[in-house]
């Protein structure tokens, strides 16, 4: 029996240190905000749907029609799926989220195609509050079928989703596209850690369309919301960000050949005014 002790005792303390060995893993869950207003239909879908995933992901979800008073530091992911045109972000939604995503907080907001330019642009202008650029939407929309790129082709593994009359912006301004269409539009953005410069610490994913988050979504669809629910858990660095982004040494250089023009112009013209 003693023997039987000593190689149990043995077994634990191995089994011990090769946990402590082993690379640190973010482990899902925490408190998750889910942000809608309250009307039935392809919303009231998305809710049950995403409060589904996101339960499964060990979070504890707390549904909320509007935006609530008060801090929203208890929460490591909101997520606003509001739509419509008759819930734009506010002045004190933004002041809201501006706080949460400045305390490290992951935030997803939602958008829908170009008939929803009131909603939309209201999200733009988050985005330009935080430091992610002046965004404008395109007028073209982009293909429904989208190649989707790293990192969110994981942790399930994932290549396209096909969208339903989604919405793009004409570029990703400091944040990045989350998929490409094959002419550069995409139905989504992310803007990772340090890529936000009234935000630093924080992350934003936008998706420009409701539909990818119903219940009745495609499999692939269903698995592309996973992905953002995981990465949003521990959201990385994707693009470097706007004041850490050199010029590649053939602008500067072309920079400097035209300050060197402009001044051999400029000590010229002063030459030819002088009366002698």
């Amino acid at each position: 029996m003693s023997l039987l002790r000593s190689k149990g005792v043995l077994l634990s303390t191995m089994v011990f240190m090769v946990l402590l060995a082993l690379p640190s893993v973010s482990l899902a869950g925490g408190n998750a905000l889910i942000v809608h207003d309250g009307t039935a239909g392809i919303e009231a879908d998305a809710l049950g749907n995403l409060t589904a995933k996101l339960t499964a992901a060990s979070f504890v979800v707390t549904p909320s029609v509007g935006v609530p008073g008060g801090s929203l530091a208890s929460f490591k992911e909101i997520w606003d799926i509001r739509f419509n045109n008759t819930t734009p972000l506010t002045a004190s939604d933004n002041a809201a989220y501006q706080t949460f995503v400045q305390g490290g907080g992951s935030l997803f907001l939602m958008g829908e195609n170009i008939g929803f330019a009131v909603r939309d642009n209201s999200i733009l202008g988050l985005i330009a509050l935080l430091g992610g650029g002046i965004l404008s939407l395109s007028p073209i929309s982009p293909q429904n079928t989208e190649t989707i790129l790293p990192p969110f082709t994981g942790p399930n593994a994932l290549s396209t989703v096909t969208f339903l009359a989604a919405a793009s912006t004409i570029a990703p301004g400091f944040g990045a596209n989350i998929a490409n269409d094959g002419a550069g539009l995409s139905a989504g953005l992310v803007f990772g850690p340090g890529t936000l410069s009234n935000a630093k610490a924080g992350a934003v994913i936008i998706v420009w369309d409701v539909n990818f988050m119903q219940a009745g979504a495609d499999a692939n669809s269903q698995t592309f919301l996973a992905n953002l629910i995981a990465y949003l858990n521990a959201p990385t660095v994707i693009n470097a960000g706007p004041s850490s982004v050199p010029l590649p040494p053939t602008v500067i250089l072309v920079l400097t050949g035209i300050l060197g023009i402009l001044m051999f112009l400029t000590v010229r013209r002063m030459k030819g005014r002088v009366t002698i």
